[in-house]
């Protein structure tokens, strides 16, 4: 089992976001509970989606992809694209993190 604790402050010390994911690791790949999964990428990079994109078309519900990589120790960048119920692209969000 695969536990991921993360907590990010934003917009001032007093606004703290947690999530708590937990998953499974196999060979390169990393599924977590509720129907996400990253593979992992030679070079400290990642690539992360729904488990089953189509299925979220057909449905009708939103989604989200993502692409990460570590630029140093303790410092990752993200860039995530959320796409609408249609499966078109809404936006696009880049994320520059440094861990404390």
């Amino acid at each position: 089992m695969l536990v991921q604790d993360i907590s990010s402050t934003s917009g001032g010390p007093d606004v703290t976001t947690n999530v708590h994911w937990t998953g499974t690791l196999s060979d390169n790949l990393v599924t977590f509970d509720g129907g996400y999964q990253i593979t992992l990428l030679p070079g400290g990079m990642y690539i992360g989606c729904p488990c089953n994109i189509a299925k979220s078309v057909a449905e009708s519900k939103s989604f989200h992809l993502e692409f990460g990589w570590v630029e140093s120790s303790g410092k990752r960048q993200r860039l995530v694209r959320t796409y609408d119920v249609e499966g078109l692209a809404v936006s696009s969000t880049y994320f520059s993190e440094m861990k404390l």
